[in-house]
């Protein structure tokens, strides 16, 4: 099964949070949007940590901002008043013919069945 893994997820499963790896073990291919990999490695503070991440990317597959996506964003971020990273990273999940897992219950529908919302931090 593949999926495209949101930022707060991939942030998650890096800082060791259960939840996140018990998700992440469920996909054979996952997917991360080229966004995801700005967001993940802007948070980066420490060489240690921008290994951990590098380490995690290298172990799924990475989707830039195609003109597909591109025009898939435009068309998510119109209908849903998304914020423009998360309208590449649901197109880029669309263009993959998968879902997006993601905690982001503010700006994504939790009933869109585009969208896996696997867990919710306290």
């Amino acid at each position: 099964m593949k999926a495209v893994i949101d930022s707060d997820v991939l942030i998650d499963y890096l800082q060791g949070f259960g939840e996140a790896k018990t998700e992440m073990d469920r996909y054979d291919e996952p997917i991360y949007s080229v966004i995801s990999w700005m967001e993940v490695m802007c948070g980066a503070g420490s060489d240690r940590e921008r290994a951990a991440a590098e380490s995690l990317f290298r172990s799924m597959k990475r989707v830039d901002v195609s003109m597909e996506v591109a025009t898939g964003a435009v068309r998510e971020r119109r209908a849903l008043r998304l914020k423009l990273p998360d309208a590449i990273i649901f197109a880029t999940a669309s263009s993959e013919g998968c879902f997006l897992v993601t905690r982001n219950t503010r700006d994504f529908d939790t009933s869109d069945p585009r969208v896996r919302i696997p867990y919710r931090l306290s």
